[in-house]
């Protein structure tokens, strides 16, 4: 259990450099950070271009409710009762209408209570993500085979691993174990957007919703110590990351005394809350999506805002 913990970390710490090479934050080189990237699917299990796909797109337009993939995660999670309060909506990236069904809203309404468990296993769905990227769009894709041939080199490896335990117990434990601490990956990449500001609709419209101001509305930091830096793979410091995504993770300590001293400045609100206080505003915006889910009468998709329902009342 000991080198299943192991494991987690090194996952984790592999796609803290995927991350970088996905932003060709590391030689540069479009063509070459992806190549790297793509080989290292076969150690870490993730697809690089179905995260430059899903990533990208979320760095456009951070916590749009109809645009922004990080945060359209019906039916399991709503970070917000926005994705609910008005009925369905088109998701620009799925390209599929979500709406509050029953389903959704009976696990939306307990989302706070499995957020953490959910993110012990859920590196399992970005398996699955990865695979169905690859499969479903295969003019689209850089480097789509180097990816499909290193995902089956890892599921080959993880697989003789697993079943190298003792007994069935160990194996199911070594996996369970190795795949909830890389688990940690996933609250801290949620962890710097999920408590923040979301908006419907296009942003940079106006001067309040241009670039820079809109990403520190919808970004924040997360303040920890120099010497843990490594554990926290640069995702610590979003801000300077959405507001420069290409900068190198060994340069956004230093970019943030620039841009703390802008905010200050212009009187721009800074948000770096510390790792364990970020979760608790994290976790109680959960809370009150989940909350404002178990009193909506929108339980059905939008029924309750149709004509046939205002005509059942007499309205109008």
């Amino acid at each position: 259990m000991f080198g299943a913990a192991v494991m987690g970390i090194f996952w984790q710490q592999a796609a803290g450099l995927g991350h970088d090479l996905g932003h060709s934050g590391v030689s540069h080189d479009f063509h070459l950070d992806h190549k790297i990237g793509s080989a290292m699917s076969s150690i870490m299990g993730l697809s690089v271009g179905w995260w430059k796909s899903d990533h990208n797109t979320h760095h456009v337009v951070c916590n749009a409710v109809e645009h922004d993939p990080n945060i359209q995660h019906m039916p399991m999670l709503a970070i917000t009762p926005k994705i609910f309060d008005k009925g369905p909506f088109w998701d620009t990236y799925h390209k599929k209408t979500v709406g509050m069904d029953f389903i959704a809203r009976t696990l939306v309404s307990y989302q706070h209570i499995f957020f953490y468990p959910l993110m012990a296993v859920g590196r399992l769905n970005l398996y699955a993500q990865g695979f169905i990227f690859l499969l479903s769009k295969p003019d689209t894709i850089h480097y789509r085979k180097t990816e499909l041939a290193g995902l089956t080199v890892f599921f080959c490896w993880l697989t003789a691993v697993a079943l190298s335990m003792p007994t069935w117990l160990q194996c199911i434990g070594w996996v369970l174990v190795s795949h909830a601490i890389s688990g940690i990956l996933h609250v801290q990449i949620v962890l710097s957007h999920w408590s923040m500001e979301t908006y419907k609709g296009s942003p940079y419209t106006t001067k309040e919703t241009e670039w820079y101001l809109m990403q520190l509305r919808t970004t924040m930091n997360v303040e920890t110590p120099e010497w843990l830096d490594y554990m926290h793979i640069g995702l610590q410091f979003q801000i300077e990351h959405h507001l420069y995504p290409r900068l190198p993770r060994h340069n956004l300590r230093k970019a943030r005394k620039l841009v703390k001293a802008i905010c200050k400045k212009h009187k721009i609100h800074y948000h770096e809350p510390g790792f364990f206080l970020g979760n608790l505003e994290m976790w109680r915006a959960l809370k009150k999506a989940a909350l404002a889910a178990r009193v909506t009468k929108r339980a059905d998709g939008g029924f309750y805002r149709s004509v046939l329902w205002d005509g059942l009342n007499l309205s109008g």
